[in-house]
């Protein structure tokens, strides 16, 4: 039975192996390009919403969609664009990506691949695992840069945050790109230093509900986390339904991307691996 199995797993790994298509840095399916454009499809009518509410309008497009980890762990490092399974971070970047698409004359999905990498990779260019913005830190400070979106924690009520950046780099062992090489592991310390040098704010949990009506639907919510020199343990779109402020996001819990059940204040309330959240408002 176990040989089995693992026949089984070989041989699908082949079967998705040769249905993924190269192109450029890219690696994408077929099926990938088909649930672009559907997605396309179910929002064209939307497209002239401002872009908090189309983010909103793109990321229920994806309720139902399976969570998975790891799926950019491929080697050698390309863009790796799936549509078809998420986890929190690449489900709140591909619902941006693809808003901003959307907002095109004629969205295409060779536009989507270019705003993904340069969401995802530092100044959007695929140069190896130490390219990719691996602190989502660093991520937000990028996309800012590029008049994406900006940073309201502080506007929001929010408290100044003694961040630490080391948790990679004093951890190789726990991603392969790193464990057996040192000249990656500094590369990733020198980002780390850099994060280091800047300044942080957040919302700690127990001053979330007075600080809540801040936050808008269709802002990024960032979950700090409590682990020693990581910054951040989860993110979600921010979304109101009626006076309650929920989240959409790709749970751990319940496999697959979600409307969250439990108002915000409540969910983290529960969770000691966060400590508070940034907020990251979408510009217009």
């Amino acid at each position: 039975m176990k040989r089995t199995v693992i026949l089984f797993i070989a041989l699908f790994g082949l079967a998705f192996s040769a249905s993924a298509i190269e192109k450029g840095d890219a690696r994408f399916t077929q099926r990938d390009v088909e649930r672009f454009d559907e997605v396309m499809a179910a929002v064209a009518a939307d497209r002239g919403l401002p872009m908090d509410e189309l983010i909103v309008k793109v990321a229920k497009q994806f309720l139902g969609t399976p969570y998975v980890a790891g799926t950019l762990e491929q080697e050698p490092e390309r863009l790796t664009v799936n549509l078809r399974e998420t986890d929190c971070i690449l489900f709140v970047e591909m619902c941006l990506a693809l808003a901003l698409t959307a907002k095109d004359d004629n969205p295409s999905f060779d536009s989507y691949i270019d705003r993904l990498a340069a969401l995802r990779y530092r100044d959007g260019v695929v140069d190896g695992y130490t390219s990719r913005l691996h602190y989502t830190s660093e991520w937000i400070a990028q996309g800012a840069d590029n008049g994406l979106f900006k940073e309201v924690t502080k506007e929001c009520g929010g408290s100044p945050l003694a961040q630490k950046f080391n948790f990679m780099s004093t951890h190789p062992s726990s991603y392969k790109q790193l464990s057996n090489s040192p000249a990656n592991v500094a590369k990733i310390r020198s980002v780390e230093q850099d994060l280091q040098s800047r300044s942080y704010w957040y919302i700690p949990k127990a001053e979330l509900p007075g600080c809540a009506k801040s936050i808008r639907t269709g802002d990024i919510i960032a979950f700090t986390s409590t682990v020693g020199g990581l910054d951040i343990a989860h993110i979600g779109i921010a979304y109101w339904q009626g006076d309650s402020l929920t989240f959409i996001h790709a749970s751990t819990t319940a496999d697959r991307v979600i409307i969250n059940p439990t108002p915000l204040t409540q969910y983290i309330g529960g969770v000691k691996s966060q400590s508070g959240v940034r907020v990251i408002r979408i510009n217009q």
